[in-house]
């Protein structure tokens, strides 16, 4: 069910009158259960899955809790290893054996709930949260709707105990998710959807692209994945805040980076930190050498880049993403940097980074290097023609231009600033052409990280 769908919009009206109206007693069972049932609608002989996934992870946790001495390791590595099996089944089992053994699709969201249970079971290990005795708690924990199939990523901490002390949100709070669910919306349906046929038509014939093409690749998928994936993250914390439960912000506008880690500073902030406190932070230990530092910077990129898609287009991804990590942190150590102006490193690091994006598109290695072909393809007819690329170059020369102020400070903010008549206006402007453009091009379509 994706968030941009009437079917959504539907589902989301009946949930919030069954919270409404019913007693408050019974938002445990409406959590678990309207949860229950947008993750079915999509399949529902998945429907086990993350209610699986999640018995492992209460059984695992109650018992590392009470384990003692060396057992405690190696039952949190069997419990992980357990909760990783069916990832590995679902994603990667064809990859590694090279041929098709498993023809079933992948179940929605199953990475983002692997990840959220692993970083239960690690919590609980680390005793810097306590174990969760009431297996629904857990359960309405990671089935939580807003957050399920892609995030944000979150500690326990920074869900539970909100779900088990939901304040009741005031008019001027639901404006706010109102307002950031639209934005989201927006992003998605008038930005993302719009640019991906252009894209995808470029990446399915690389032949006959030219230079102009190619570029519409590098700067429309740019825009169309960070649009994308960005929009349902607004309209995730925009969801969630209708209960009045406050989600962290999962980016910060990483095309202005200076460096490859203020990217990640700013990029799917939620995974980025769950990689360093899970993975890069244990590999490296409290005083790492300089090899050991750059090893695990690689590793944990190389490991990012698996999570994201079983191809070696995403493991090449991960290299490369992995390799600049190592090198600036090789840099910083020896107090070695780059004496260039700002606007400069912005423009140079922005184009690295949407070179290496266009392999997440990619249908491989050689599909990637067709795309990346197209460049010096510079007398070639090229697919578009001027006149049917100025509409998708409109909307990503209004995408870069407003990238500087998408915080989401500054979108909880725009309530504030704006008179109630502007306000109202402006949404109901949005919402007007997302239904138009919804009608004339056949519905919204699904998310990327949904893949993912």
């Amino acid at each position: 069910m994706v968030f941009s769908s009437p079917a959504f919009l539907l589902f989301f009206l009946l949930y919030i009158l069954a919270w409404t109206f019913l007693d408050k007693r019974f938002r445990l069972a409406i959590i678990i259960t309207g949860s229950l049932f947008f993750y079915g609608y999509w399949k529902w002989p998945y429907i086990y899955i993350p209610v699986l996934l999640t018995g492992i992870a209460y059984v695992g946790g109650r018992v590392i809790s009470a384990a003692t001495g060396c057992k405690k390791t190696l039952l949190i590595v069997s419990t992980i290893t357990a909760l990783s099996l069916p990832l590995v089944l679902f994603k990667y089992l064809n990859f590694l054996l090279g041929r098709t053994v498993v023809s079933y699709s992948l179940p929605l969201g199953i990475s983002f709930i692997t990840f959220t249970l692993i970083s239960y079971l690690v919590d609980v290990f680390k005793r810097t949260y306590d174990v969760e005795k009431n297996f629904n708690w857990l359960l309405a924990y990671v089935m939580f709707f807003p957050q399920l199939v892609a995030g944000p990523i979150l500690r326990p901490s920074q869900l539970l105990p909100q779900l088990k002390n939901i304040p009741e949100p005031d008019s001027e709070t639901r404006i706010q998710a109102l307002t950031l669910f639209t934005i989201g919306l927006v992003k998605k349906v008038l930005i993302a959807d719009q640019l991906a046929p252009y894209v995808a038509t470029v990446y399915k014939h690389p032949s006959d692209a030219g230079l102009t093409d190619f570029l519409v690749a590098l700067y429309g998928f740019s825009a169309q994945i960070y649009c994308d994936f960005s929009g349902y993250s607004d309209m995730a914390i925009g969801l969630a805040l209708f209960f009045g439960i406050q989600l962290p912000a999962n980016f910060n506008r990483p095309y202005l980076a200076k460096s490859i880690t203020d990217y990640w500073r700013g990029w799917h902030i939620t995974l980025t930190s769950w990689f360093r406190d899970y993975v890069y932070r244990p590999l490296c230990g409290k005083e790492p050498s300089p090899v050991r530092q750059f090893m695990s910077a690689f590793f944990t990129l190389i490991l990012c880049g698996i999570w994201h898609g079983a191809g070696w287009n995403f493991i090449l991804w991960g290299a490369v993403h992995g390799i600049h990590v190592g090198i600036y942190h090789l840099m910083k150590r020896y107090n070695h940097s780059i004496l260039l102006p700002t606007s400069l490193k912005i423009f140079l690091m922005f184009h690295v980074i949407a070179a290496v994006n266009m392999l997440f598109h990619a249908s491989g290695l050689s599909n990637a290097q067709d795309v990346f072909n197209a460049a010096f393809h510079v007398g070639a007819p090229g697919i578009f023609t001027v006149q049917s690329l100025v509409f998708p170059m409109v909307i990503i020369i209004l995408f870069y231009m407003t990238h500087p102020f998408d915080t989401l400070d500054t979108l909880k903010d725009i309530p504030n600033r704006l008179r109630k008549r502007r306000l109202i206006g402006g949404l109901a402007m949005a919402w007007i052409l997302v239904i138009i453009l919804g009608f004339t091009s056949g519905g919204s379509e699904k998310f990327i990280y949904f893949d993912f």
